[in-house]
């Protein structure tokens, strides 16, 4: 069995959360531009980091599709209030000589949520 290793796959810095919604689906739901943008998958598992707190979660990403918002859901609502900006980061299991080559997709967002 080949080695596999765990790698970032993509990442989205700097993201403002723009919207709560408690009683959502536990997630965080992203304008259709940034998520594609990032290749995020629908459903995909992604790790938060507030850059002011530096707390740390895990959590489903969405396709808001032509919604401007950053909305986080359900728990992820208590942890992530507007305002707090974010990294947004997807890993996932590439071969070992493949990790060596790997080159993850890193997309800087502007203070309006826009890839700068």
């Amino acid at each position: 069995m080949k080695a596999q290793r765990l790698v970032l796959l993509s990442q989205l810095h700097g993201v403002t959360v723009t919207g709560a919604d408690f009683e959502g689906l536990d997630g965080l739901t992203l304008p259709g531009p940034l998520f594609e943008v990032a290749a995020f998958s629908p459903s995909e598992k992604v790790d938060v980091y507030c850059l002011e707190s530096g707390s740390r979660l895990s959590c489903e990403v969405r396709s808001g599709g032509a919604r401007a918002t950053v909305t986080a859901s359900g728990a992820t609502a208590h942890l992530l209030k507007p305002g707090a900006r974010v990294v947004v980061s997807a890993w996932g299991w590439v071969k070992g000589k493949q990790a060596l080559k790997h080159q993850p997709r890193v997309v800087h967002v502007d203070a309006d949520n826009a890839p700068s």
